[in-house]
């Protein structure tokens, strides 16, 4: 069996979260965007014995929420896969590579086990995946729609709501600038109050008025109020405003991102680039 499927890069731009003891219930509100750029899961029945052996750009890695898709899909923890995942963005600066890699690996197994999920079933896991993981609390949703999308209520796909803003496939960039653990501001009670407000405003305040351009302003405003921008980050944000351009940070990673060429950002350090996504995951 062999066979594979692609999930876009997401970058949350701000989000308020909403727990529940029920992973495919939980998740967070709010918005982001999807990339061109995203991971690829190639799937294989092996020789490994029961369970998965998962490579990430050709290397061994241990990435829970992928080996948490493969426990739960039915049969597919049994029977010795090999994921092979080949990602175009960096894992922990704030693309959704845990949710893109789940959701890809998902689809899949799904197709290629015969497992008899609809694609949203399976999309259903991979967001569980990355909830009970704590590496992601809405990207799977936004990953599995494509393009510029507002979560409305949390949840999995088919479970939650999102709204599809309409968009061109308009240029990204970003620079990289320092990994942030997911978890770690998850688990900070003082500093989620303060994101859950203002994830709430910002949310309110964009589908009032929905556009890409609102989007990565209110984006701006929520960085910097929930004190999350790095100083690094402030200083690359503000060196694409000052050539008039659009810039926050990903949410959750240490990673400024821009629309347009991102000329601004090479004094920071080496630029990526990508076009929005406006299609979600899909096998191939």
């Amino acid at each position: 069996m062999t066979a594979t499927a692609f999930a876009p890069a997401h970058i949350t731009g701000f989000f308020a979260a909403r727990p529940d003891p029920d992973p495919v219930k939980a998740g967070s509100v709010g918005c982001g965007l999807c990339l061109e750029a995203g991971v690829t899961a190639r799937v294989t029945t092996g020789t490994t014995g029961s369970g998965a052996l998962i490579r990430l750009n050709g290397e061994q890695i241990d990435l829970p929420a992928v080996e948490y898709v493969v426990r739960s899909l039915p049969g597919a923890g049994h029977s010795g896969l090999v994921v092979d995942l080949a990602a175009d963005v960096p894992l922990g600066y704030g693309f959704g590579v845990s949710g893109a890699a789940a959701l890809a690996t998902a689809l899949a197994v799904n197709a290629g086990q015969g497992q008899g999920l609809t694609m949203e079933q399976a999309a259903a896991v991979a967001h569980s995946a990355d909830v009970v993981n704590r590496t992601g609390m809405g990207d799977v949703a936004g990953q599995y729609t494509g393009g510029l999308v507002i979560r409305t209520a949390a949840g999995a796909p088919g479970v939650g709501a999102v709204e599809k803003v309409p968009v061109d496939a308009v240029e990204v960039s970003w620079v990289c600038l320092g990994e942030i653990s997911t978890s770690s501001v998850l688990d900070d009670e003082k500093t989620m109050d303060r994101i859950n407000i203002l994830g709430r405003q910002a949310l309110k305040a964009l589908l009032e008025r929905p556009g890409l351009e609102h989007f990565m302003s209110l984006s701006r405003d929520f960085a910097f109020e929930t004190g999350l921008v790095s100083p690094g980050a402030a200083d690359a944000i503000e060196a694409v405003e000052a050539g008039g351009g659009l810039a926050s940070m990903a949410m959750l990673g240490d990673t400024v991102f821009a629309l347009g060429d991102g000329s601004a950002l090479m004094e920071f350090g080496q630029v990526g680039s990508s076009r929005i996504g406006i299609t979600g995951a899909h096998n191939l």
